[in-house]
């Protein structure tokens, strides 16, 4: 629950402090953020809780989020404008190139957004963004321990290298994507192409995982998958500030809301699938969602606002 308007919030924060061809590695910035922690935490995790027991875990991590939070506090501010430590000419550089929509409308319009087949759209491919990536998050230690066999210790290490895949295409997606940008590409390509490439190499990535007999190849192949989708999800905030402008908080909202959803049934479909079908069958199926967010990026087109 508290998570959940860090990522909004972020999106707002991005529409108004970064310029047009900048909001792809604003979100990557973001992004990578939440995405290195996974790197390193299941081999903290592990060392946590073999010397100082599972109850440690969680309030070191606790304490962490709270410092964190302390500092988020002293230092950020809404908007460049208020800002004391910004200068006249960065405040200029970020004012004019930034895209806000003029509009006397001052609260998200709803039964607009409600009625584009393009706010549908981004919000039902981040459901699948985000069940795919739940899957590792909760699901992966256990695959690799019951199915692939590897020992509590190496597991921690093989667990994390997905994590660094996905950080290191979330930083390169963002910078491509604004590069694009940069050089006259449409969204649609800088954006939606991009989104689309991450979701085919997903599938070409898991088949692999799932025909490979060797565990460490397993490992290989499934840190393509998750890397692979760095991408997509990186176009997907800077589609939602690309869409929502003055209301990206109200886009990002929406799409965070289906992509939680997604989140919420991963685990659960998942571990019914692996229980009653074997690991092979619930990694196989993933591929049929993430087909379905592929066609879905085709009907986004990010190039204009939902405002127009």
């Amino acid at each position: 629950m508290g998570e959940g308007p860090m990522f909004p919030a972020n999106d707002v924060f991005n529409t108004n402090w970064f310029r047009s061809d900048e909001k792809a590695r604003a979100s990557s910035a973001l992004l990578a953020g939440s995405y290195f922690g996974p790197v390193i935490a299941p081999i903290v995790t592990v060392y946590i809780y073999q010397y100082f027991g599972w109850q440690a875990v969680f309030y070191i991590f606790g304490l962490i989020g709270i410092i964190i939070a302390g500092v988020w506090y002293v230092i950020a501010r809404d908007y460049p404008e208020i800002h004391k430590l910004v200068n006249e000419q960065e405040k200029e550089y970020i004012l004019e190139d930034r895209e806000i929509v003029d509009t006397a409308k001052v609260r998200a319009p709803w039964s607009t957004f409600l009625k584009s087949y393009r706010f549908w759209a981004l919000g039902l491919q981040y459901f699948v963004v985000l069940y795919i990536i739940t899957f590792f998050l909760v699901w992966l230690p256990t695959y690799l321990l019951e199915d692939r066999g590897f020992s509590l210790s190496k597991m921690g290490f093989a667990a994390s290298l997905p994590w660094l895949a996905i950080l290191i295409t979330v930083m390169t997606g963002g910078i491509l994507s604004d590069y694009l940008v940069r050089k006259g590409f449409s969204k649609q390509i800088s954006r939606s192409s991009l989104a689309i490439s991450g979701l085919i190499v997903f599938i070409i990535s898991m088949y692999l995982a799932v025909m490979t007999v060797s565990p460490n190849m397993n490992v290989l192949w499934l840190s393509l998958c998750l890397g692979s989708l760095g991408f997509t999800v990186v176009c997907s905030w800077a589609s939602a500030t690309d869409l929502g402008r003055n209301f990206s908080g109200s886009v990002s909202g929406w799409m965070n809301l289906w992509g939680n959803l997604g989140a919420f049934v991963s685990p659960l479909l998942c571990g019914w699938l692996a229980e009653n079908f074997g690991w092979n069958i619930t990694l196989g199926v993933t591929v049929i969602p993430v087909f379905i967010a592929a066609i879905l990026w085709l009907f986004v087109k990010p190039d204009t606002s939902l405002l127009n």
